[in-house]
């Protein structure tokens, strides 16, 4: 085989002949995947949010005046969960989302609830775990612990 019949396998097989319109490439781009996109931020440095940042942030956007709220809403630099909250409490619907978000980040009204000690600590009271080993034993335990009355278990 010459030289130049090797040169033109070659580049045949580099460059298939498309049509014009027709893409080199059909399938696109391989997607992102949500790993991939997770290890690209975390290369440039992003960091992920607690519970307690997310707290924060609905105590503090509502806390801002309005003029610095539309100033933060407007810079496309400020992260996206502060120009959301903000974007949420400007709205029609403001009250509402401030509702839930005080819900979110001090809890509900009565979430707190104690039915069973009337705000008293609870006793710990050791536990104390006996063998029986004859029906003189268990009569004898009987007598030692009181009865409970029905229902009060």
């Amino acid at each position: 085989m010459s030289t130049e019949e090797g040169k033109a396998k070659r580049l045949a097989n580099l460059m298939p002949p498309w049509k014009k319109g027709q893409s080199g490439n059909p399938k696109g781009l391989k997607p992102l995947t949500i790993q991939g996109i997770v290890r690209q931020l975390k290369k440039e440095g992003y960091k992920t949010f607690t519970k307690n940042d997310v707290s924060h942030v609905y105590l503090y956007c509502m806390g801002l005046g309005e003029e610095r709220m539309k100033t933060l809403l407007n810079d496309k630099e400020t992260p996206f969960l502060v120009r959301l909250c903000i974007k949420s409490l400007l709205s029609k619907k403001g009250f509402e989302y401030a509702e839930k978000m005080l819900d979110r980040a001090l809890g509900k009204v009565g979430d707190r609830l104690d039915i069973t000690t009337d705000g008293e600590k609870l006793k710990q009271e050791p536990l104390s775990i006996r063998f029986i080993a004859s029906k003189e034993d268990l009569e004898k335990l009987e007598q030692e612990v009181p009865d409970v009355p029905e229902g009060d278990s």
